[in-house]
């Protein structure tokens, strides 16, 4: 029997899905490792989070060059024996900072795994710091620099940064390749010697994972001794710019980035998933207020997107976008329009019903393999999450209604407070009308 392909096919909306976040172990030492274990492929990984991130530096790109100078070399490896062996063995090892934290991570097949996490160990725990090496890591990350401060995104958003938190805060350093060619070997030593230690690690392994895992991470990490009190958990509070709206100038730019933030709330506030909900009806889909007026409907732009950035003592909305220059204020105004509309105007009910398919089948995707419940554990070092916050946001998109979400709006985006940051040619940029 043929299809008749202009009748839709049925949707059926989610039943209840949960996520139950497993307790951790510890480990002789004292370390708690979460494990997500089911994956059916003989692979997995171990993360290893470390207290000690951008709010503990105290000069620009610490933590991120330390993070890479652990891997080049340690008491038993050169640089290039540690590249080979873990090439060799098909792992891959990876690293990032956030806030609070830099998280290293080790991918391996778990026949090799018992040769593979004791070399990456004894780069946290027995580093050598050659000279030459360390330069190479500067130069690596001054010329990352040089290539990004080239991009209007990149000017945005570090301007928009500066607006919201202030000159003097951790987020709105801006790190140039003069205060990068700055940083001295004693600068990597000192974070190294303050942060680099077992009572500050959490540890999630992810995969296929049975006994002979649990047991390599065990006999590695087992000498891995505590030696003092945990790193603190940083909260620098913003000191927001009086000023509103900043133009940077580049000059011979072809696009125009628009950056916009407004003060909100962060994850642990009640408001904050039915905030989430929100914004994804504002911009946060490709069906959105803002992709379908300034998309669709006028054509200003490729893209518009609107998110909610929650951290552990901060939030903010944040919308950005590129266009042509000239389309830049239009932009702006429409992005109000449709901020007051929210404040104005319930959702109407198949819209919200659409956005929260759209939220819990991205939420569902969590659930997909043990890495994915990986990072969300992991989020909760990264992000101040907790084991919960999965099962509240699926019942806060169930149950949230749009009376709820009105309110929220009038509360919440109040287009006046935005602070807005456009980098471009200035010469491109019409006048204000």
């Amino acid at each position: 029997m043929a299809i008749d392909r202009s009748i839709p096919p049925p949707v059926s909306d989610f039943q209840d899905i949960g996520l139950e976040v497993p307790a951790p172990v510890t480990l002789s030492n004292g370390m708690r490792m979460w494990i997500a274990g089911n994956g059916e492929e003989e692979i997995n990984k171990l993360s290893i989070f470390m207290t000690g991130g951008a709010f503990h530096e105290s000069c620009p790109v610490q933590a991120t060059t330390c993070s890479m100078a652990v891997f080049n070399g340690n008491k038993n490896m050169k640089y290039e024996q540690i590249a080979e062996a873990i090439d060799f063995y098909g792992a891959w090892r990876a690293m990032q900072v956030y806030d609070n934290c830099t998280a290293f991570s080790l991918s391996s097949l778990n026949e090799n795994f018992d040769k593979t996490l004791p070399i990456f160990i004894d780069c946290l725990r027995f580093p050598v710091f050659p000279n030459n090496e360390f330069e190479l890591n500067k130069r690596q990350l001054e010329a990352n620099c040089a290539t990004v401060r080239e991009k209007v995104k990149y000017l945005a958003n570090k301007e928009i940064m500066r607006l919201y938190y202030g000159d003097k805060h951790p987020l709105a350093t801006d790190p140039t390749p003069e205060l990068i060619d700055a940083l001295t070997q004693e600068d990597i030593d000192r974070f190294y010697s303050t942060y680099y230690k077992a009572q500050n690690c959490n540890l999630v392994l992810a995969g296929h994972i049975t006994d002979k895992e649990i047991t390599v991470v065990e006999d590695v990490f087992s000498q891995w001794k505590f030696d003092g009190q945990p790193a603190p958990i940083l909260e620098p509070k913003p000191q927001p710019s009086s000023k509103m709206l900043q133009v940077v100038n580049k000059k011979d730019a072809v696009q125009a980035a628009i950056v916009m933030i407004i003060k909100t709330v962060p994850r642990r506030h009640p408001d904050y998933i039915k905030l989430r909900i929100l914004i994804t009806v504002l911009g946060g889909y490709f069906g959105s207020r803002l992709m379908t007026n300034i998309r669709e409907e006028k054509g200003y732009t490729y893209g518009i997107n609107a998110n909610l950035s929650g951290r552990a003592f901060d939030g903010y909305i944040g919308i950005s976008t590129e266009c042509d220059p000239m389309h830049a204020w239009n932009v702006i105004e429409e992005t109000r329009k449709e901020m007051a509309r929210l404040c104005e105007e319930p959702i109407p009910q198949q819209e919200l019903d659409t956005v929260k398919r759209h939220m819990l089948s991205d939420l569902t995707k969590t659930l997909d393999s043990p890495f994915n419940i990986a990072s969300y554990i992991g989020n909760m070092f990264c992000y101040g999450t907790y084991p919960s916050y999965f099962n509240e946001q699926v019942q806060g998109i169930l149950n949230v209604n749009n009376g709820e979400l009105l309110d929220i709006a009038q509360k919440y985006l109040d287009a006046s407070k935005l602070r807005i940051v456009i980098a471009c040619d200035k010469d491109k940029l019409p006048a204000r009308g």
